[in-house]
């Protein structure tokens, strides 16, 4: 390994710090983008059975212990509709915005890895040719091992930043995947949260001028 990475030079190094602290970021990533990863029908077979045993706080209650982006969101549109300020889906664009902003938090690190590692093996190719051929100039044919360092350098690199760029493409496109997923799901929770809400009506929940007066 110690050889590789002489072989590979300084660029070897930076692709390598470069890949560490991507791949940081994409466990990270994995381990957020897994506790979302809920079975939703059961949420809302929750929220259902709750909203019609318990009424709408215990419901929106119910949602926030669930856990998970899809039940905040689901919270959110709860409390825009027992508070009467605001309309569900105002409610629940305001939850999916902060909490799938959250779930995308560092996947921009991620793809800019995918896009810096080829062109950080281009550059350690381009240098480890300089090398080569300063090495040509200067001793000829005379001397061919003295040539391998650089074309060395160059493969190297070039396999590095190709092979770094493979893994964190893939990566960024499955977390990606899954975010959208999961956006798929919350939108089609929320249809079903709205139209048990418009079933039941506001009876329930009382005006804000008479839950003052009371």
């Amino acid at each position: 390994m110690t050889d590789v990475l002489t072989k590979g030079g300084p660029v070897l190094v930076a692709i390598i710090a470069l890949s560490a602290v991507s791949l940081a970021f994409a466990m990270e990533r994995f381990y957020h983008v897994r506790r979302a990863n809920k079975d939703h029908q059961v949420l809302m077979d929750l929220i259902t059975g709750t909203l019609e045993q318990e009424g709408a706080e215990a419901a929106r209650r119910a949602a926030a212990s669930f856990g998970g982006p899809v039940a905040a969101v689901l919270e959110g549109g709860l409390a825009a509709w027992m508070s009467g300020n605001k309309t569900i889906q105002q409610g629940v664009e305001e939850k999916e915005q902060a909490e799938f902003a959250r779930l995308e938090k560092h996947l921009d690190i991620i793809a800019l890895t995918a896009d810096m590692a080829p062109l950080l093996g281009l550059l350690g190719t381009v240098t480890g040719m300089i090398d080569t051929f300063s090495v040509f100039s200067s001793h000829g044919m005379q001397q061919p091992m003295l040539l391998a360092g650089g074309i060395s350098e160059a493969l190297i690199t070039t396999a590095a930043g190709l092979m770094v760029a493979i893994v964190n493409l893939a990566v960024y496109h499955y977390l990606t995947k899954q975010i959208d997923q999961l956006a798929l799901q919350s939108a089609e929770c929320c249809i079903e949260l709205q139209e048990l809400l418009q079933e039941r009506g506001r009876q329930s929940v009382p005006a804000p001028a008479q839950a003052s007066q009371n």
